[in-house]
């Protein structure tokens, strides 16, 4: 059986294309996993290039952006493995290096309740935090969730479901507690 090997300069564009759209989204999706260490995932984001330029291009060109958030949360739960440290839920570190930059012209209620949206977002669990940061920071459909997490597409949607429903709960109860006051 003959194999074809993928021309070097094809996959040196994919691997610029990579970096260019998505390189600074794996570094913060990648630094949440690994519980705020930067360099680590910045180490893992160039773990991530390097398995992509040796990939055949005709294999992860159509998925790219599921199949790289893919390799990198892979790589990072076994750079957790090896220490001993898994935790999907540091949400701080993410919330430091992923920074919001609202349009001027937008209205300070509206930022006030992202932001405090984003806070109740820590109290979801791990599973729903992910499922959220994916969705909602790094624009990712359920279908590329899926490919990421490992999770059926139907999980995705019930898992955002009630992730989303745990924050209208949470939302509507800090509303009333506050229109008590």
């Amino acid at each position: 059986m003959l194999t074809i090997q993928p021309q070097p300069e094809e996959a040196t564009l994919l691997v610029r294309r990579a970096l260019d759209q998505h390189e600074s989204s794996l570094i913060a999706y990648t630094t949440g996993v690994l519980n705020g260490d930067v360099e680590r995932a910045r180490e893992v984001v160039q773990d991530a290039m390097l398995k992509l330029y040796l990939t055949d291009p005709a294999k992860v060109r159509d998925s790219l952006k599921a199949w790289l958030f893919t390799v990198c949360r892979n790589r990072a739960l076994d750079v957790l493995r090896k220490d001993h440290r898994l935790d999907l839920g540091n949400e701080d570190a993410l919330n430091t290096a992923v920074s919001y930059d609202p349009d001027p012209s937008e209205n300070a209620i509206s930022h006030e309740l992202y932001e405090h949206i984003w806070d109740l977002v820590e109290k979801l669990r791990p599973n729903q935090q992910e499922v959220i940061r994916l969705k909602f920071t790094h624009d990712c459909s359920y279908q590329q969730i899926a490919d990421i997490t490992g999770l059926s597409v139907g999980n995705v949607g019930f898992i955002m479901h009630m992730a989303i429903k745990k924050l209208r709960v949470l939302l509507n109860r800090e509303l009333a507690t506050k229109s008590h006051t």
